[in-house]
């Protein structure tokens, strides 16, 4: 009995979790997150996508610079050889390591898209946008992020229109 009390506050005291990487939000000056409605910030470190992004589960070694975080797979033991250990719900390995992602719901699911106008061609434009509850939709990055007052939702084919706002396809 005693041994095993002794165990479990060994690994309390020991076994910490890695930080999620898509934790790591925009903040504004004060320091306060970007959020949407709903209370989803905007990861700075994680790729956005949307809401079909690959599970990754697990962890990853990253080095985090302004720039952005180049990040890997640990070694067969779990260790980081370079960067510090990120964990990563949302992934995939690309060519030079691994990339996170923050997955958005789509613009289409929410009922925001509209009909490509005939004869207009589809290009893809692929963005993050908050869209209030009117159904005016802006983009948003990281170098622009806002305090939305609707919801962060993801487009896959849409474009800018000359007043700043974005239209997203079918």
């Amino acid at each position: 009995m005693q041994l095993s009390i002794i165990l479990s506050t060994l690994l309390s005291n020991f076994a910490t979790g890695a930080p999620d990487l898509c934790n790591i939000v925009y903040t504004d000056a004060a320091g306060s997150r970007y959020t949407d409605s709903v209370g989803q910030a905007l990861a700075r470190y994680c790729k956005w996508s949307g809401p079909d992004a690959p599970v990754w589960d697990a962890n990853v070694c990253c080095q985090i610079d302004q720039d952005g975080a180049t990040c890997s797979v640990p070694d067969t033991n779990g260790r980081c050889r370079v960067g510090d250990r990120y964990f990563c719900e949302y992934g995939a390995r690309v060519a030079g390591g691994v990339v996170c992602y923050q997955p958005f719901p789509s613009m289409c699911d929410a009922g925001l898209c509209v009909e490509l106008p005939v004869g207009a061609p589809l290009t893809q434009a692929s963005f993050v946008a908050c869209c209030s509850p009117g159904g005016v939709c802006q983009p948003v990055n990281g170098e622009t992020a806002l305090d939305c007052q609707g919801d962060y939702v993801q487009c896959s084919y849409g474009i800018q229109n000359e007043d700043g706002t974005v239209e997203c396809y079918q």
